[in-house]
């Protein structure tokens, strides 16, 4: 019979592979630096780690201003998928919208806009990045007033 055993290398006292996974977090955070261009008090420009909670539109429940830029950026733990589901959805079509990306470059869900709540989205990685952004004066669009504020707001899991 012939037995097998992995073979774990340490250095130093820290095996190779979180040697490894340190310096991806490393590289991470200054990706996540370069990328993060938010306007001030909308969105995280750090990595959101706990294990569920909700993300909101600034001002939530109220109405969301114009030319906005938020930026949240979700990192689950290795082997773990994040899933986003939206409880509220009124984002004005004109000129507003919502990207999902998987990390910060490869989007999942472009350009989400309206009233209808999205369906969930489910990472295909450990990291999730939502991009909101608005432009001109969504309060008066066409002349006329909407009559539900805009705003959303969406949970996310770890699965």
């Amino acid at each position: 019979m012939l037995v097998s055993f992995p073979i774990l290398v340490v250095t130093n006292g820290i095996s190779s592979k979180t040697k490894i996974d340190n310096l991806l977090e490393k590289i991470d955070n200054v990706i996540a630096d370069r990328a993060c261009n938010i306007t001030a008090g909308c969105g995280e420009c750090r990595t959101i780690t706990d294990d569920g909670g909700m993300i909101a539109s600034p001002n939530f429940p109220n109405e969301y201003d114009s030319n906005l830029n938020c930026l949240y950026t979700l990192k689950a733990p290795l082997g773990m998928k994040i899933r986003l589901t939206f409880t509220e959805f009124h984002v004005k079509k004109c000129c507003d919208f919502i990207t999902v990306f998987d990390g910060l470059a490869n989007p999942l869900q472009v350009a989400m806009t309206g009233e209808d709540i999205p369906s969930p989205v489910i990472s295909p990685s450990n990291r999730m990045a939502i991009k909101f952004t608005t432009s001109v004066d969504h309060a008066l669009v066409n002349g006329t007033k909407d009559t539900e504020p805009a705003r959303w707001q969406a949970i996310y899991t770890f699965v």
